[in-house]
């Protein structure tokens, strides 16, 4: 069992109880706002909250600690804004008035969260429970080490090509069409809300409820510009459903195969016109356009229906008939009506070749399943390397690393031989901060692990001084790299803080490696000197002391002119 007195709260990372977080830099004095949960409060007699790491009108998200199986989690709140109060106890109370409003979210927040958790999806940040307390409810997700899909799209290239695209995007698809199945709507769909994580596999997080994805509603919605659909800008006699997660996804697909978003849909309904480049037109399959055509409809009763119609389009190519609607992408082959026509001829004249249509259909559907599995599996493993490449390797380029798997070459590797066999550099750690290295992805093919300090005059306080591996040397994927941090010099010469405020004082004390629990503040009064600052400190400035030695700081507690207005005031 982890000692959770050696938690950073920040990250949920075991940092010997340090004041100032190694790995993250959050300080161990910081709380969450009054109207949140504090930090280290307790729910369901297993759970420690930690920092707040984002607030929506539904929702505060914070990070969390499993105390039954020391793992990280991320703990939602149900807590909509403007319809709940935090009392003093902590518990969450209506505010009056809005009582309905704060009930009615409430249980679909927990039945979105429990048809999560109870899901066989796999595309999905899973949840791991649900439960009421404290007058609400929460949602304990799994915590995935991810970057979202967008951040991922622009560190690698911008754009995928269609066959990286369709075997990442197979299982989000299907995913959704379960949760719509379920009853569930995302409404959400974005490069914001789909994660890639360490594993190269795409999900797709923060389901949320109905009022905060819809405009003219009681809370405060949360649209994602070019992928939120016409129905959700609350246009009379449009409703969501099944239709609007397939503009989502459509709209999804549209930025990773052409490098931009659509026009929003508020701005179509007026001028519904769009734009591909001739190069992406003339790239992409005919039957992936069509896809997208259908699936980006302004009007949701000219839009393809649901998820599944949207799958057989996109990846079967089992159009019936191949109809393009209406709306008009120029430059290139257009994706709608007019400009498209050549499409929809080209379409209708395989339906007449095809004769035994339905025999057909089932054999062609078969044999691109089982390519597909072939083609998820390759494009695995080549993903590992897209979402962490190597970059000591100075011959490969941003855009190079994303080009087009060999297929060839390692198709008939067996599972994990690929990862197995493949040899890294061993990067060169000492003189570097951890927790600048924490979060970067050339470091992310190694299991990186702090096992000890040490003082050093060689490395500054906080920087890496020694590791188990030879920078230089080779090592499989994942193999574990043991670190030591630097405490910094064993004797180091007092630097002068007098005129400092206290803040800046503890900073500078903390820089030259005193520790944050051997820095003692008193006060002292001067009205000669400035409200606040250090007029005296001991040891004194240039003595050469240990780090361990206790500092005391003599802080100016006069306070100027108020103090002084204030006495005169009195008399």
């Amino acid at each position: 069992m982890i000692n959770t007195e050696r938690l950073c709260f920040g990250c949920m990372n075991d940092n010997g109880g340090e004041k100032i977080c190694p790995v993250c830099g959050f300080d161990a004095n910081e709380n969450n706002p009054d109207s949140y949960l504090p930090i280290k409060f307790l729910l369901n007699n297993r759970y420690l909250i930690g920092k707040t790491i984002s607030v929506t009108s539904e929702a505060v998200t914070y990070i969390g600690f499993d105390k039954s199986n020391d793992s990280k989690v991320e703990i939602k709140e149900y807590f909509p804004k403007n319809f709940a109060h935090r009392n003093p106890d902590k518990t969450v109370s209506m505010v009056k008035g809005g009582e309905y409003t704060f009930n009615e979210g409430l249980m679909e927040f927990a039945e979105i969260n429990t048809k999560i958790m109870t899901s066989e999806a796999t595309a999905v940040v899973s949840v791991l429970s649900v439960f009421e307390e404290n007058g609400t409810v929460y949602a304990v997700n799994e915590l995935i080490p991810s970057i979202t899909l967008e951040r991922f799209l622009q560190k690698n290239g911008g754009i995928l090509k269609w066959e990286q695209a369709r075997a990442l995007f197979l299982p989000v698809i299907d995913t959704v069409k379960a949760m719509n199945d379920a009853g569930v709507i995302h409404r959400g769909i974005s490069s914001e809300t789909v994660i890639v994580g360490r594993d190269g596999k795409l999900r797709i997080k923060d389901y949320s409820i109905k009022k905060t994805r819809i405009a003219d509603t009681e809370l405060e919605p949360k649209i994602y510009a070019g992928y939120g659909a016409a129905e959700q800008y609350g246009f009379e006699e449009m409703h969501t459903d099944t239709y609007t997660d397939v503009y989502g996804l459509c709209a999804l697909l549209f930025r990773v195969l052409i490098g931009n978003v659509p026009p929003e849909a508020a701005v179509r309904l007026k001028d519904d016109s769009m734009t591909i480049p001739a190069r992406f037109a003339e790239e992409l399959p005919r039957h992936v356009l069509s896809a997208l055509a259908n699936g980006l409809q302004v009007l949701p009763k000219n839009r393809t229906r649901n998820i599944e119609e949207l799958k057989n389009e996109l990846v079967y190519a089992e159009i019936a008939g191949a109809s393009v609607k209406k709306t008009r992408v120029q430059a290139g082959v257009s994706v709608n009506s007019g400009s498209n026509s050549n499409l929809s001829d080209k379409n209708n004249k395989k339906q007449k070749k095809k004769g035994g249509a339905a025999k057909y259909a089932i054999i062609s559907a078969v044999c691109t399943v089982a390519l597909l599995i072939i083609l998820g599996v390759i494009l695995g493993f080549a993903f590992r390397d897209i979402l962490f490449p190597n970059t000591n390797d100075d011959n490969q380029s941003e855009l190079s690393s994303f080009s087009e798997p060999e297929v060839e070459s390692i198709g008939s590797v067996e599972s994990g031989a690929e990862i197995s066999a493949k040899q890294y550099t061993v990067p060169e750690l000492r003189g570097k901060y951890y927790s600048d290295i924490a979060d970067d992805d050339q470091y992310e093919m190694f299991k990186i692990e702090i096992i000890d300090k040490a003082y050093s005059d060689s490395y500054a306080k906080g920087e890496i001084c020694a590791q188990s591996l030879k920078a230089g040397s080779s090592a499989v994927r994942d193999t574990k790299i043991e670190i030591t941090i630097s405490l910094g010099p064993k004797e180091i010469r007092m630097g002068n803080i007098k005129g400092l405020d206290e803040v800046n004082a503890k900073l500078e004390l903390l820089k030259h490696g005193f520790l944050y629990d051997n820095i003692e503040v008193l006060e002292k009064y001067d009205e000669t000197k400035k409200p606040g600052v250090v007029l005296e400190q001991v040891p004194e400035y240039n003595e050469t002391v240990s780090p361990e030695d206790k500092v005391k700081i003599y802080i100016n507690s006069y306070k100027g002119e108020e103090e002084e207005e204030s006495l005169e005031e009195s008399y």
